[in-house]
């Protein structure tokens, strides 16, 4: 496996609205990093061997990693360089959040052979971050960008909510206004889901403004050079983040950390970390696996995938996939619907629209 996810658990505060597993500052004990980091030593040990000799990318995600103390990461991952190295144009990412990076951190990060910095702005207005429940505030993040380019780093993502209660595209323009001033090579747009039971449910746009936010932040992003290139995901030329697309065009990965998730494309196996730092450590320190579940995708799984996955990237998928009458009726019906449409540079692919990729999920069901 040529790329590795390692899944760092600790954040300043667990956002309402976040479904990845983390703990927050005020649940965190004196001893959950030391636990964590003789538990990941103890993991590495136990499957590095399913490392190729050398990554293409490797990425810090949680979770806050940058929360993480770089000489703890640098023990942790000591055992690591036994069983592969780092290839020669290696995508090296770390998650941060703006309220922990810190120019001294960072200089090390870079330093360590980290070149990438993805960052969860999510908003430049206070009002809206105090909704989402960020610990940072508007002149927090743009310190936060700034210390980042100062330190030398020059691919740097970040992320950013639309669809928040309350929020205008008067308020995104600002944002995107004010994040493009800086140097930034990648933006993720994520649209503010939550679920029904959510206290916060009733109070989301309803959903023409939420195809409104989506298209807004595509058509401002396009006019400035960037390329819509997933669904939630813009990037300046050569740009894209590598890490992600591996997933997206079912490459393998090894996951390592509590709730961390392995897909092996030979196999078509893919299995799951437990979500519990505790239960992870305990797991490692008894010399048993910390997985949780293993899953060997069927037929239909495999066929389902491989719609989902190639419908997210602006590349789409061939015509040659569209097998039968039904599917085919289909996908016309989507095209009239400005949902699809053929490739612009290759006319023996179908993709989605900027509109196509708001509503994805009824084109997946429709055509999978």
């Amino acid at each position: 496996m040529r790329s590795l996810y390692i899944h760092f658990p600790f954040c300043e505060a667990k956002c309402h609205y976040c479904d990845f597993y983390s703990i927050g500052r005020d649940r965190t004990q004196n001893t959950d990093p030391e636990k964590f980091e003789k538990a990941l030593i103890q993991e590495i040990h136990q499957i590095g061997r399913h490392l190729a000799p050398q990554l293409d990318t490797l990425f810090f995600g949680g979770g806050t990693p940058s929360m993480t103390s770089y000489s703890s990461i640098c023990r942790a991952l000591e055992p690591l360089w036994q069983f592969t190295s780092l290839s020669e144009n290696v995508e090296w990412t770390i998650e941060a959040n703006p309220s922990s990076i810190t120019q001294d951190s960072f200089k090390c990060f870079r330093s360590y052979g980290v070149n990438r910095v993805s960052m969860g702005v999510q908003a430049l207005k206070s009002e809206f971050l105090k909704i989402l429940g960020r610990v940072h505030s508007p002149t927090d993040a743009l310190i936060a960008l700034d210390t980042v380019f100062q330190v030398g780093f020059d691919n740097v993502s970040v992320d950013l909510l639309c669809g928040i209660p309350g929020q205008s595209k008067e308020d995104l323009d600002e944002a995107l206004t004010l994040l493009t001033r800086f140097p930034i090579s990648h933006l993720s747009c994520y649209l503010l889901t939550l679920p029904p039971h959510h206290r916060m449910f009733h109070l989301l746009p309803n959903e023409e403004t939420q195809l409104e936010h989506l298209l807004f932040v595509h058509h401002w992003l396009i006019e400035k050079g960037f390329e819509h290139y997933e669904i939630s995901n813009f990037a300046q030329p050569e740009k894209q983040a590598k890490h992600n697309l591996g997933y997206w065009k079912g490459k393998s990965y090894l996951g390592l950390g509590p709730s961390a998730h392995s897909f092996d494309a030979k196999t078509m196996r893919r299995w799951k970390n437990v979500s519990s730092l505790h239960r992870y450590a305990k797991l490692l320190d008894q010399g048993q696996s910390s997985i949780e579940w293993t899953e060997d995708l069927k037929t239909e799984q495999i066929e389902l995938e491989r719609w989902m996955l190639s419908l997210r990237l602006h590349e789409g998928f061939p015509i040659s996939w569209l097998t039968t009458p039904l599917k085919k009726s289909r996908a016309q019906a989507f095209k009239n619907q400005g949902l699809l449409e053929i490739h612009p540079s290759d006319t023996q692919k179908w993709r989605l629209t900027p509109q196509g990729f708001a509503l994805s999920d009824q084109v997946i069901q429709g055509l999978a």
